[in-house]
């Protein structure tokens, strides 16, 4: 018995595991591409919920506003990558981020086949000064604030207020529901959103997840602990997500 455990198991081809990697073909399947892309939530200095974008410098979706985000290197981590690329883009380091979901539609991104990993993370009021860097034209803080524009009983339409002192924003975004609960989806084709690529619904759909936590755990990192900082936290959230629904 020992020695049959001891024995190296063999593929049906009778390779070891060390032959097969040795004569693996990685180019034998197409590869896509992987990006990392971040929403990353604070209060201004008016106390409103807001999240941080940044315009497109280059294409595609040039001009645009869109979240910051990037490309994953070959020998990194997610979570790495998205700590990365957020301070490349925004200067804005040492946050801790959260994974909420992973995007690749085929046609997200036209220059290749493109899946995100999509992070979210909640940065002390007054604790960011997003600047634009590497890829990005400029970046912002953007104020948040959604309503439900249209209902049916298998859909929801949410139309996002996003302003700043140099634009206003409508991404738009869909809620469908089936026998398994609900689900987010683009309330337009693919490329036609108002921010760059899919981030109307990337964006949503951290603002979902946000709104599952609890709003006193989100208002204590906003207001830093402060007791006046934290009604107003309370509030913002509330203002901000209040049309959204639950999780279910």
């Amino acid at each position: 018995m020992e020695e049959s455990n001891n024995r190296e198991l063999r593929n049906e081809k009778g390779q070891t595991l060390a032959e097969f990697l040795e004569a693996y073909d990685e180019n034998k399947y197409p590869r896509p591409s992987a990006t990392v892309d971040m929403a990353v939530f604070t209060l201004n200095e008016n106390a409103q919920l807001s999240v941080m974008l940044i315009k497109r410098r280059n294409h595609p979706f040039i001009g645009h506003w869109a979240l910051p985000g990037g490309f994953v290197n070959v020998d990194e981590e997610l979570e790495a990558a998205a700590a990365r690329e957020l301070e490349e883009e925004t200067g804005v380091k040492g946050l801790p981020m959260r994974p909420y979901g992973s995007f690749g539609a085929v046609d997200r991104d036209p220059r290749t086949r493109v899946i995100t990993s999509a992070f979210y993370a909640v940065a002390p009021m007054g604790s960011i000064a997003p600047a634009a860097g590497d890829d990005a034209a400029d970046a912002k803080l953007f104020t948040i604030n959604t309503a439900l524009e249209a209902y049916t009983p298998s859909a929801e339409r949410y139309r996002l207020t996003l302003s700043s002192d140099e634009a206003t924003l409508h991404p738009r975004a869909l809620i469908r529901y089936d026998e398994l609960g609900s689900a987010e989806a683009m309330a337009v084709p693919m490329g036609k959103g108002v921010l760059g690529g899919d981030h109307d619904l990337v964006l949503f759909c951290a603002l979902r997840r946000l709104n599952d936590l609890p709003r006193e755990r989100v208002a204590l990192i906003l207001s830093k602990n402060d007791p006046d900082r934290f009604v107003e936290a309370v509030r913002a959230l509330d203002i901000a997500l209040g049309a959204i629904p639950e999780s279910r």
